[in-house]
């Protein structure tokens, strides 16, 4: 579950803090949410998904990112870290650091109980 910890920094102060910091945040609307680190089981089950991606697509245009690779949404500005993504095209990056997708083809989040509680996910 992610923990807000800002009150208002706006996208270029956001990357400019999440490239020095220890850990990985989301951002929304002016908020920096920090992210709490996944179970054994959600790791095995992200390493699993993005092996099979991998071997799937290996004949194909296609890159498979794991966890890391910051996606930025460009319809609501949110800059977030999808558990796998996936580009079939040639790979579109906010800047020249590298490190904030714009174009995935593909993105899978692997979901536990508690991610419906997350600030920046929908209640169902």
């Amino acid at each position: 579950m992610s923990q807000r910890i800002l009150t208002y920094v706006d996208p270029e102060e956001y990357l400019r803090l999440e490239r020095q910091a220890e850990y990985k945040s989301e951002y929304l609307n002016g908020e920096i949410f920090a992210m709490s680190g996944a179970s054994r089981q959600h790791n095995l089950i992200t390493v699993n998904i993005s092996r099979e991606l991998s071997q799937q697509l290996k004949d194909r245009p296609c890159e498979v990112y794991a966890v890391d690779m910051r996606v930025k949404v460009r319809a609501n500005g949110l800059y977030t870290y999808p558990d796998i993504s996936v580009v079939c095209a040639e790979s579109q990056f906010e800047d020249d650091f590298v490190d904030t997708l714009l174009n995935p083809t593909v993105l899978v989040e692997v979901l536990w109980k508690h991610t419906f509680q997350h600030p920046l996910r929908p209640r169902i």
